[in-house]
C-alpha cells in the first residue's frame, strides 16, 4: 500500500470522521490512536480526516512538520475543543466515583458529553452535514480487515502494521537528520537495538531495568547497540556494565526521564527536538536486526506491532505467543500482563 492508493479509496467514501491528534498522550500513543481510527473507518467505508493544528508535539504545523501528507486535512479550531478520545463509559466512570468516594468523574463525563453533543451541532453548522469525531471510534478492534482495493485482507495486527508502513514517511529534512547520525556513527547494515524507559512510566507500569533488557540479547563483542531512552543516566550505566559493546543512543546528557506533563509545557523549539530524536530513533529501530522492549511503553509497542512477524523481536515482558492478543489490549491491562511474566 502506498499513500496515492490510499488516498484514492479514502477519498471515495462520502461519510467522514475527523480524527484529532496530539491531544493528551505521548507520540505513540496518540500514534496508536490514529492508526486504530483508520482501519476503523477503512473497515467501515467512513473518509478518514486529519486535525493536527494544535498537537501537544508540534510548534503548529502539527504532523507535516515530521511526515508526509497522507490524507486531507482539516483547520478548523473548534476541534480543539470538542474533538477528543473516545470517552471511558458509564460504568467505569461510575466504579471510579465508588473508589474515589466523589462524583467528580461523573462529572467530568457528563460534561464531556454535553461538549460533544455542541460539538457534533457546531460542525453540522460548518460543514453542513454530519462528521464523525475521534470519540466516536470504539475501543474494541475489528478482528478482521478486508480492503480489496488496497489489497487488505487480514486480522488487526497484519492490518495495523500495513496502515501504519504507509502513512510512516519521514519528513525529508528529519530523513537527512537521521542520515547525518548514521554517518557520525559508521552505522553498519546489522546492529540491534532496545528501549528502556524512565520518567512518568512508573506511574503505569514496573520500570525494567536495562541490564535485564539487553541480556534478553545474543550480543557478542563489539557489536552495536542502539538504546532508546529518556534517562541518560540508563545509558551510562549501560555502558559501565557491556564495556565491550559500541552503544548509541539520541538522548541528550540532560534528560533524565520523560515526564509528559512537563514535556508539554517546553517550549516549542526544544519540544520539536525531542519528537525529530524520538522519531528518528525508532525509524533506526524499524530496520535493527534484533529489538527487546516492553508492551508498556508507546514505541516499543509501535515497533512491535510493525515487525510483529519478526521473531528476532521481542518484549520482555510477554511471550511470543501472547503478544499478538497483548498489544490490543488497554494500557492497564498490559501493565498487569507484564508485572505477572517480570
Amino acid at each position: 500500500m502506498d499513500i496515492s492508493s490510499y488516498r484514492k479509496v479514502n477519498e471515495s467514501f462520502r461519510r467522514r470522521l475527523v480524527c484529532r491528534i496530539g491531544i493528551d498522550s505521548g507520540f505513540f500513543v496518540e500514534m496508536n490512536y490514529m492508526v486504530n481510527a483508520m482501519l476503523f473507518c477503512l473497515a467501515h467505508r467512513i473518509q478518514f480526516q486529519l486535525y493536527s493544528d494544535d498537537a501537544n508535539f508540534g510548534t503548529g504545523m502539527g504532523w507535516r512538520e515530521y511526515f508526509l501528507p497522507f490524507c486531507e486535512e482539516v483547520h478548523e479550531s473548534f476541534h480543539q475543543k470538542y474533538n477528543f478520545h473516545r470517552l471511558p463509559s458509564w460504568q467505569h466512570i461510575l466504579k471510579q466515583c465508588c473508589c474515589q468516594k466523589s462524583v467528580k468523574p461523573f462529572v467530568w463525563k457528563a460534561k464531556k458529553t454535553v461538549m460533544t453533543i455542541v460539538g457534533r451541532l457546531v460542525a453540522l453548522s460548518v460543514y453542513k452535514e454530519r462528521v464523525l469525531f475521534a470519540q466516536d471510534v470504539p475501543r474494541k478492534t475489528e478482528q478482521w480487515y478486508h480492503v480489496p482495493e488496497l489489497g487488505i485482507d487480514a486480522d488487526y495486527t497484519s492490518a495495523y502494521a500495513q496502515v501504519a508502513r504507509m502513512l510512516w514517511q519521514l519528513h525529508p529534512d528529519i530523513r537527512r537528520q537521521e542520515e547525518i547520525y548514521q554517518k557520525k556513527w559508521s552505522l553498519p547494515s546489522v546492529f540491534f537495538g532496545v528501549q528502556i524507559r524512565g520518567g512518568d512510566k512508573i506511574t503505569e507500569a514496573q520500570l525494567i531495568d536495562g541490564r535485564t533488557i539487553i541480556q534478553r540479547l545474543s550480543l557478542h563483542d563489539g557489536d552495536y547497540l542502539f538504546i532508546l531512552t529518556d534517562d541518560y543516566r540508563q545509558f551510562i550505566k549501560a555502558r559501565e556494565e557491556f564495556p565491550r559493546l559500541r552503544l548509541l543512543t539520541l538522548c541528550q546528557e540532560d534528560e533524565v526521564g520523560y515526564y509528559h506533563q512537563q514535556f508539554c509545557r517546553e517550549d516549542s523549539c526544544s519540544k520539536k527536538d525531542a519528537i525529530v530524536r524520538l522519531i528518528i530513533s525508532v525509524d533506526l529501530l524499524l530496520s535493527c536486526k534484533a529489538f527487546v522492549g516492553s508492551i508498556t511503553t508507546g514505541p516499543s509497542v509501535f515497533i512491535m506491532k510493525l515487525r510483529h512477524q519478526d521473531s528476532q523481536v521481542q518484549a520482555i515482558d510477554c511471550s511470543k505467543d501472547e503478544l499478538p492478543s497483548a498489544l490490543q489490549l488497554p494500557i492497564y491491562a498490559r501493565s498487569i500482563i507484564s508485572r505477572k511474566n517480570l
